[in-house]
C-alpha cells in the first residue's frame, strides 16, 4: 500500500512538471532578447569622394579628344554644307559620294519648270548632306545641254557656292537657245563624266526644264490667204448652178419625148 501511494505521488508530480512546462517556454519566447555578437570588419573604412562635375558643352568629342560640331549630324538651313572641308582628300570606299539635294527648282520629270527665252531669270538653289561630302568642290559649274548635245554654260561659282542665276533676257550674242527641253547639270572641277569617289561631289543631271518663247503675230499677204473671198459666195454659186440646170431640164425632156415614141 505504502509503494502504491508512492508510485501515485511520483506520477503527480511528472503530470505538473509537463503542465508547467510551456509557461517556461513562454516566458523565454518573451524576454527582452539576448544580444547577439556583431561581426567585426577588420578592413579599413571606405571613403566616399564627391566632386563638383563641370557641365559639358553641347557637341560630341571626336577620336583625338577634339570637340566635334554637333551640327554635322544634321545641318540647319542657315549653315553652308560646303564649307570647313578639305579641297582635296582620299577616302575608304565605305563612304559614298555626296549627292546634290535639289531645292529650287524642284525636278519634276512629268511636268518640267517652265521658263521664257528672253525674259526669265533663273535662280538654282541646291544643298548638300554635310556628313557624306567630305571634299570641298574647287568650284562649281552649272550648264544646261538639249536635246541636240548643244550644251550652254549658265554659271561658273565658288565650290562653296548653294545657289546660280542664269538672266535669259541678257544672253550672249551669237548663241540663241531652242525652245525644247534642257537637262540641268551641276558638277565640280572634275567635269560632268567624274567617277564616282568617297566623300566627293557626284555631277548631278536629275534637274530638267523646259524653255520656251513667243512670236509676234505676222499678217498673211500670199495670194494662198484671202479673207475676202467667200465675201458674196452665195450669188456666185447661183451663177454657177444656172447652167448645170438648164443641161439637166433639156436632158430630162429629151428622154421623155424618147421615151413616148418608143411605146406609142
Amino acid at each position: 500500500m505504502r509503494l502504491y501511494f508512492t508510485y501515485l505521488i511520483f506520477l503527480t508530480s511528472i503530470l505538473f512538471a509537463e503542465a508547467n512546462s510551456p509557461y517556461y517556454k513562454r516566458a523565454d519566447e518573451t524576454g527582452s532578447p539576448q544580444p547577439q555578437p556583431q561581426a567585426t570588419n577588420n578592413n579599413p573604412p571606405t571613403a566616399v569622394v564627391t566632386t563638383a562635375q563641370t557641365p559639358l558643352p553641347t557637341g560630341s568629342l571626336s577620336s583625338n579628344g577634339t570637340q566635334a560640331n554637333s551640327t554635322q549630324s544634321a545641318s540647319p538651313n542657315n549653315v553652308n554644307p560646303f564649307v570647313g572641308k578639305p579641297t582635296y582628300a582620299s577616302f575608304s570606299n565605305d563612304i559614298p559620294p555626296a549627292y546634290l539635294t535639289w531645292k529650287k527648282p524642284i525636278p519634276n520629270q512629268t511636268f518640267p519648270p517652265l521658263y521664257k527665252i528672253g525674259v526669265s531669270n533663273m535662280t538654282f538653289e541646291w544643298t548638300v548632306d554635310a556628313n557624306i561630302l567630305k571634299v570641298q568642290p574647287e568650284n562649281l559649274t552649272v550648264a544646261l545641254a538639249n536635246s541636240q548635245k548643244q550644251t550652254y554654260t549658265a554659271a561658273i561659282v565658288p565650290g562653296t557656292a548653294t545657289s546660280a542665276h542664269w538672266d535669259l533676257a541678257h544672253l550672249q550674242p551669237g548663241s540663241p537657245l531652242m525652245v525644247g527641253y534642257y537637262t540641268v547639270w551641276v558638277y565640280d572641277q572634275r567635269g560632268p563624266k567624274a567617277f564616282p569617289s568617297p566623300g566627293w561631289l557626284m555631277p548631278d543631271s536629275r534637274l530638267v526644264v523646259a524653255l520656251y518663247s513667243t512670236e509676234a503675230y505676222v499678217a498673211r499677204t500670199d495670194s494662198m490667204f484671202c479673207p475676202t473671198c467667200y465675201l458674196g459666195g452665195a450669188g456666185s454659186f447661183r451663177e454657177s448652178l444656172l447652167p448645170i440646170m438648164t443641161a439637166l431640164g433639156v436632158a430630162i425632156l429629151t428622154s421623155i419625148f424618147i421615151l413616148v415614141s418608143i411605146f406609142k
